[in-house]
C-alpha cells in the first residue's frame, strides 16, 4: 500500500524522521532537510529521503521525481515491502510539480518497474528534471507543445500558487491538488493531454543591475526572466495572513554571482533566526523564506538587506 501524508510547510531533520516516523517512511522533496539518505531495515528502517534542495550540488543532482524513478527501477520495492506487497508511507510538505511527479510514480510503480518503459512517462520525468533542478530557469521555448502540456498537467498547483494559497494551505487542499495532478499525469501518459498557453509576464519591484525583486504573473515567467537577462532574482509570492512575507530566491546557476548560501545566513541573522531548518534556506541556486513562519522583511527591507550584503561582499 502506498499512503501519502500531506503536512503543509513542515520541515524536519533526518534524525527526527528516523526517531519518530514508522518503518517504510519516505520523505519527499524537502520534508526532511538535507541530502538524499537511506536507513536499512536492521537499523530501524527501511526509511529514505529523496531531496535535491539542501546539502547538494543543485545543478548536478537529479530532481526528486528523477531520484524516485531511479530508485523504483533499481529495486526500491525489494526492501519497501510489507506482507509481500509494496509498501511506503510518503511524507510531503508542498504539492508542487516535483511532489506531484514523484508521488504519481509511487502510485503507478508497476508501469515503470524492471524493464518496463513508456516514452511519455520518460519524457515528463526528463522535463521535470530540467525545470525543477533549475527552479524553472532552464532555457526552453515556452510556446512549445511540450511546455503547453506541462502547463496543463500542473495547473492545479500553479493556480493555487498564483492565488497566494500556498502559505495557508491545509492538508486537505494539498491532497486535492495532488489528486488533480495525478489524474492529469495519467491522462497525459495515455496521449490525452490538453494544452494551456504559457504566461510569462512579471513586474519588477526593485533591485539593480545585478539582481531584481520581481512578482511573477505567469506559469513560465522564469523562462522569460532568463531571456530578458534577469538571471538572479527574489520573487515575491505574497503576504501571509499573519503579515509576514513569502519569497523565493533564485539564480540560473552557480556561475551567476548571487551567493544564495551566504544570503540565507545573512537574512537569518537579520531576522534573529538561529535554526537553519526553520529559517531562510535551500540550495545553492534556489531557496527562500521560512516555510512555516515566512519573513518579517517587506520587499523594500529585503531589497535593502540584499543590496547591502552584496555591496559589503564586493559583489556590486
Amino acid at each position: 500500500m502506498i499512503t501519502i501524508h500531506p503536512i503543509p510547510r513542515k520541515v524536519i531533520r533526518w534524525g527526527e524522521l528516523c526517531a519518530t516516523h514508522p518503518p517504510f517512511s519516505i520523505a519527499l522533496d524537502g520534508y526532511v532537510f538535507g541530502q538524499p539518505r537511506y536507513l536499512e531495515p536492521l537499523q530501524g528502517g527501511p526509511k529514505a529521503n529523496f531531496n535535491h534542495h539542501e546539502e547538494v550540488d543543485r545543478l548536478g543532482t537529479r530532481c526528486t521525481t528523477a531520484q524516485v524513478y531511479m530508485a523504483i527501477k533499481n529495486g526500491l520495492f525489494s526492501t519497501f515491502r510489507k506482507d509481500g506487497q509494496p509498501h511506503a508511507e510518503l511524507y510531503v510538505n508542498d504539492p508542487d510539480q516535483d511532489v506531484g511527479g514523484s508521488t504519481w510514480l509511487f502510485l503507478n510503480h508497476e508501469r515503470i518497474k524492471d524493464t518496463k518503459s513508456e516514452p511519455l512517462i520518460n519524457k515528463l520525468i526528463n522535463l521535470l528534471d530540467f525545470l525543477d533542478v533549475t527552479g524553472g530557469c532552464f532555457p526552453l521555448d515556452p510556446d512549445s507543445t511540450t511546455i503547453r502540456q506541462y502547463n496543463w498537467i500542473f495547473e492545479p498547483y500553479t493556480e493555487a500558487r498564483k492565488l497566494g494559497r500556498l502559505p495557508s494551505m491545509t492538508s486537505v487542499e494539498m491532497r486535492n491538488i495532488l489528486d488533480a495532478v495525478h489524474s492529469r499525469i495519467s491522462h497525459y501518459t495515455l496521449g490525452r493531454a490538453q494544452e494551456i498557453p504559457s504566461e510569462t509576464g512579471y513586474e519588477v519591484l526593485g533591485g539593480n543591475h545585478r539582481w531584481k525583486i520581481v512578482q511573477e504573473k505567469g506559469t513560465q515567467t522564469r523562462m522569460q526572466l532568463m531571456k530578458d537577462g534577469i538571471t538572479a532574482f527574489a520573487s515575491l509570492l505574497g503576504q501571509r495572513q499573519d503579515g509576514n512575507w513569502t519569497y523565493t530566491l533564485c539564480r540560473q546557476s552557480v556561475f551567476i554571482p548571487f551567493p544564495l548560501l551566504q544570503l540565507y545566513e545573512h537574512l537569518n541573522t537579520l531576522e534573529g533566526i538561529t535554526d537553519s531548518v526553520l529559517g531562510w534556506g535551500g540550495g545553492d541556486t534556489i531557496g527562500g523564506s521560512p516555510r512555516e513562519a515566512g519573513s518579517k522583511l517587506n520587499p523594500q527591507k529585503l531589497e535593502e538587506a540584499i543590496t547591502q550584503f552584496l555591496r559589503e561582499t564586493n559583489r556590486l
